[in-house]
């Protein structure tokens, strides 16, 4: 079992609250005899939960779990692992294809000419709730078997887990959107109101840009945590 597979089963746990905020994690030496894999693929995956703000560890006291709101809008996390046991995610994918990547998409992702990228748009629906816009981008040759029905599930996920490639970071800018007709409609409020609007920018550890997501929320709030 590689780091990656174990950093994502302790952060699912985290998520879904098997683990309590600021209750300790099993020591690095039971979770590598309970994933039966060496102490340092135990310390990779821990590392990479302590850089996203899941845990923290104490000196001389062990590992310790972070509160929700330390990581949950800081760090990689997929609307399909945020959502609660008692919460209903629906995917509605509105438009699949592939373009050429072109202009500012091309700046984006460097590639030869004529290079084609993933295009889709999605509705993100909780609880029988329109929530979510998101249109996204994505080099064709780095995902040549994605297809409309991964669109259906956590793409994120994919990448990892199904293709194997590790996730760094995820820039996110963030401002104010009018809505536009269509969005409003999609989203089943008024034309015009001011949502939350998110682009992120989904960096591979090679340094690579593995997805680019315009994303509309039908909220407009922003929580941020300061640490000291």
């Amino acid at each position: 079992m590689k780091y990656i597979d174990i950093y994502h089963l302790l952060k699912e746990k985290i998520i879904k609250g098997s683990y309590l905020p600021y209750a300790p994690l099993e020591g690095e030496h039971a979770l590598a005899q309970v994933y039966q894999v060496s102490r340092p693929t135990i310390q990779k995956a821990i590392a990479r939960l302590k850089r996203e703000s899941f845990v923290h560890t104490r000196q001389g006291a062990g590992i310790f779990v972070n509160p929700p709101e330390f990581y949950q809008d800081n760090s990689v996390i997929s609307i399909s692992e945020r959502i609660q046991s008692d919460q209903k995610l629906d995917n509605v994918v509105l438009l699949f294809d592939t373009q050429q990547a072109e202009g500012e998409l091309a700046d984006y992702f460097p590639q030869p000419p004529g290079s084609l990228l993933i295009h889709y748009r999605r509705m993100r629906i909780i609880n029988e709730q329109p929530a979510i816009i998101e249109e996204t981008w994505m080099p064709s040759s780095l995902f040549p078997e994605f297809t409309r029905e991964d669109c259906s599930h956590s793409v994120l996920q994919y990448i990892e887990q199904t293709c194997g490639l590790a996730i760094s970071h995820d820039v996110k800018t963030l401002s104010g959107k009018a809505l536009n007709q269509e969005e409003a409609w999609l989203l089943r409020t008024q034309e015009g109101r001011i949502c939350l609007s998110i682009r992120h920018k989904v960096f591979l550890q090679s340094g690579q840009m593995a997805q680019y997501t315009l994303e509309t929320l039908l909220s407009n709030e922003v929580t941020t945590v300061s640490m000291r």
